[in-house]
């Protein structure tokens, strides 16, 4: 009997602690010449890995990380994902030689034509089965073109717009899985991070994840197809900016009112965005703060759960905002929401950034 009990309490404190979310980070070019705004150096790339190696986190494949937040809630404490967007050629030369010395797992996701067409920047597809098959990279969607999926649905989605984007997410899946001979991650990277209701529904009913490009974790309440990862350049590059989003933590907000979220023309942008937040003894709620792109604090105004927070006038593009509330657990641990909204200019027109 004393064995037994033994066994179950060396068990319980030799299994691995398990968590109830976890981080993504989102790259791009791994390159010293490339744009600053995309890119990270060789050296910055280094010492994140080594950060994330010496500092107790776990790097798990994307897939399983989000199969153990949105499934069996099974996710290693301190769990990252490792994703690339737009399938550069320095992944493969400069970052997954980095990444497989270390065996870190990590995802790209691939904008096909590039690749069908050997674009000198983008991996080839011989490169993209090396990878996959080293088993380390999985390989997933990043549309066939590239291009502001959302143009053309700024007044509404109609016939043309949905067999446009329904071509551009099932021809580039069925490329990869052609390419590879396999089945491709089930997970979808928005081009440029824009995303919109009816972009959403057309993932959902294809059974895909979506991954967005604004900051915060992934927990079990997140949006399947909103997925926050955090990007990390030669500006926001920092180890101490890698360590705010490896210490992130999904705020639990609840009945979000943000207007419209994709906008033709300024006049229609909305002024304020609401939510919930409930009291928990995890963070401490009276220390929320929410900032705009730009980083200026944004005023806030609650009413018991409910906050209203003013926003700064929408810019034609990308528009988004992060709220925090430090944890009462861990110093330097924070809980992150964000919104994104996304504006064409007086013209309709879009930005090329």
């Amino acid at each position: 009997m004393k064995i037994g009990w033994l066994a179950v309490l060396c068990a319980f404190f030799l299994a691995p602690a398990v968590a109830d979310h976890g981080v993504i980070l989102l790259y791009h070019h791994v390159d010293e010449e490339t744009p600053a705004s995309t890119s990270v150096t060789p050296a910055q790339f280094s010492a994140h890995l080594d950060y994330i190696e010496n500092n107790g986190f776990v790097v798990v494949p994307l897939d399983e990380l989000l199969d153990g937040v949105f499934g069996s809630g099974d996710v290693p404490d301190n769990a990252v994902a490792i994703t690339f967007d737009d399938a550069y050629e320095s992944v493969y030369s400069t970052a997954f030689p980095e990444l497989a010395a270390r065996g870190m797992p990590f995802a790209v996701f691939v904008a096909t034509d590039a690749v069908d067409q050997g674009y000198a920047a983008t991996l080839s597809r011989a490169q993209l089965r090396e990878l996959h098959d080293s088993g380390l990279a999985s390989i997933g969607a990043h549309s066939r073109t590239h291009e502001h999926l959302l143009r053309g649905s700024e007044q509404g989605s109609d016939e043309a717009w949905n067999d446009r984007v329904s071509a551009e997410i099932d021809d580039s899946v069925a490329y990869l899985t052609q390419a590879l001979s396999t089945e491709v991650l089930s997970v979808f990277a928005y081009p440029y991070g824009e995303y919109s209701p009816a972009l959403e529904a057309l993932l959902a009913a294809r059974e895909l994840f979506g991954l967005a490009q604004f900051s915060g974790a992934v927990g079990a309440e997140t949006p399947r197809t909103a997925i926050p990862r955090f990007s990390l350049s030669r500006s926001q590059g920092s180890l101490e900016r890698l360590a705010l989003a490896l210490d992130a933590r999904p705020l639990p907000v609840t009945e979000i009112d943000p207007g419209d979220t994709l906008i033709r023309g300024s006049e229609q942008a909305p002024g304020v965005l609401g939510f919930s937040l409930p009291a928990d003894e995890r963070y401490q709620r009276e220390r929320l703060a929410c900032f705009s792109a730009s980083g200026g604090a944004l005023a806030l105004v609650r009413e018991a759960d409910r906050v209203t927070v003013s926003l700064p006038p929408l810019q034609a593009g990308r528009n988004k905002v992060n709220c925090t509330v430090p944890s009462t657990e861990r110093r330097g641990e924070f809980f992150w929401f964000a919104q994104q909204w996304v504006l064409a200019d007086p013209q309709g027109r879009w930005l090329t950034q």
